[in-house]
């Protein structure tokens, strides 16, 4: 059964940050109309949490308030750049119990990586915290999305300082995952045993948990055996503007990816449109049900460490890998940790 779907109010977005995948994009850029939002809401039953989020930013949909109305009686969560008027903070104020806000650190450093001036995301952490004390809530949370590369990692301290002083819930972190060979150079991860990484990671939990009672949450910092998809074991599913029903943000899109030096075609992938067939109908349906249980007892092949990668292929894209899986899941860097959802 599904317990949560994370929706594409749109794919476009109000910034151009250097590390998204947007870039290599060759998609047609929308917004989920609201017939698409009436179908979704007459296809689902509570309980079940929505996430207004994606690659685009949802305060920027066309009809973002028109869904918030929607959906005000289900669990509802965000995730955004923080970049909007106050008449929206205040409406995700009063109807989300959780805010993701991608913050990849202060002044220069969020500038650099952003192209827009640190203050104007400030303004949103603040308005929210504000709300919360004016008006005794705990709701909604906030939490800190924080993408690390060798670019930013230094700034994560005082990142930690602006959550203190905000009473965020937390800090996910997660990887670059490169877009060009540039990128391929600036990642903080390895294939073997990082010894820079794990004490990065040593300092900065000393500094957030025993300094700011902050907990910082972070990805592997190295590739490991274990393979876990948290879309898949947790019964996420993902919606993109036009209905089209993904299995995660990864197959969300069809993109270029660096993996270790390799360049990837990812394919965009679907299962269905709920315009067509109920979402409930689609989620059980057999292929996405095959794919499902491949992801779950890991039936895909290890091709990030694999000894024949080099001439392999399968690894170019993510139609098929060599056991007959489609999509290919093989070359992922989020069910090894390494990338990671909100």
């Amino acid at each position: 059964m599904i317990k949560k779907i994370y929706i594409e109010l749109t794919n476009r977005c109000n910034l151009t940050c250097d590390m998204c995948y947007r870039h290599s994009w060759d998609n047609t850029l929308g917004d989920m109309d609201k017939e698409t939002i009436d179908k979704l809401y007459n296809q689902i039953e509570k309980p079940i949490t929505m996430v207004f989020g994606g690659i685009g930013e949802p305060t920027v949909a066309k009809n973002f308030e028109y869904a918030v109305d929607k959906f005000k009686e289900f669990d509802l969560e965000i995730t955004t750049n923080g970049i909007m008027n106050e008449k929206k903070l205040l409406l995700i104020c009063q109807n989300f119990k959780n805010v993701i806000i991608s913050v990849d650190g202060t002044e220069a450093d969020y500038y650099d990586i952003r192209k827009t001036d640190f203050e104007n995301v400030k303004r949103t952490i603040e308005y929210i915290h504000n709300y919360r004390k004016k008006n005794d809530k705990k709701l909604p949370e906030m939490e800190f999305a924080f993408v690390i590369s060798k670019v930013n990692k230094e700034a994560i301290y005082k990142v930690i300082d602006c959550a203190s002083r905000n009473n965020v819930k937390k800090i996910l972190m997660s990887h670059l995952l490169p877009q060009n060979l540039h990128q391929q150079n600036e990642i903080c991860y390895t294939e073997y045993y990082n010894e820079l990484g794990h004490e990065y990671v040593k300092l900065v939990n000393k500094y957030a948990y025993f300094g700011m009672r902050v907990v910082v949450s972070f990805p592997f910092m190295e590739i490991k055996t274990d393979r876990i998809c948290h879309f898949v074991e947790n019964d996420y599913t993902y919606i993109d503007y036009a209905g089209e029903v993904s299995p995660c943000y990864r197959f969300a899109n069809t993109y270029t990816e660096w993996v270790f030096g390799r360049e990837k075609t990812v394919l965009k992938h679907s299962f269905g449109n709920i315009l067509k067939d109920s979402i409930n109908d689609i989620y059980e349906g057999k292929k996405y049900k095959i794919f499902r249980d491949s992801v779950l007892h890991v039936d895909h092949p290890s091709c990030v460490d694999c000894d024949l990668r080099d001439g392999c292929s399968y690894v170019d894209d993510t139609e098929f890998d060599c056991l007959g899986n489609s999509p290919s899941c093989g070359d992922c860097l989020w069910n090894r940790n390494i990338i990671r959802c909100t």
